[in-house]
């Protein structure tokens, strides 16, 4: 499953479990919730970047002194960032 359904279902379970019924905690579990989807709106709204096959062969011992690799993976990483706070990164190209 994706980082955006998980963040989508737990969202999801939040607001059954802990808003709905109401009480103390509410507001802050209602929030939880609500930057949960936030995060899975970015992150669905961005195309994927599948890095698996470079950090596969970088543990393999390939592409030492790759600048391409270096490349494609801080872009990644930056779009992660970014997706989880944006207010702490700029948005990827």
């Amino acid at each position: 499953m994706s980082d955006a359904l998980d963040l989508i279902a737990e969202a999801e379970a939040t607001l059954r479990r802990d808003i709905a019924p109401g009480g103390p905690d509410a507001r802050y579990h209602a929030l939880l919730a609500a930057n949960a989807l936030a995060m899975a709106q970015r992150e669905l709204a961005r195309p994927s970047q599948d890095v698996t096959a470079d950090v596969a062969a970088i543990r393999a011992g390939a592409h030492d002194h790759d600048a391409d690799l270096h490349a494609r993976l801080l872009a990644a990483a930056r779009l992660r960032a970014w997706i989880a706070d944006p207010t702490t990164a700029e948005e990827p190209a």
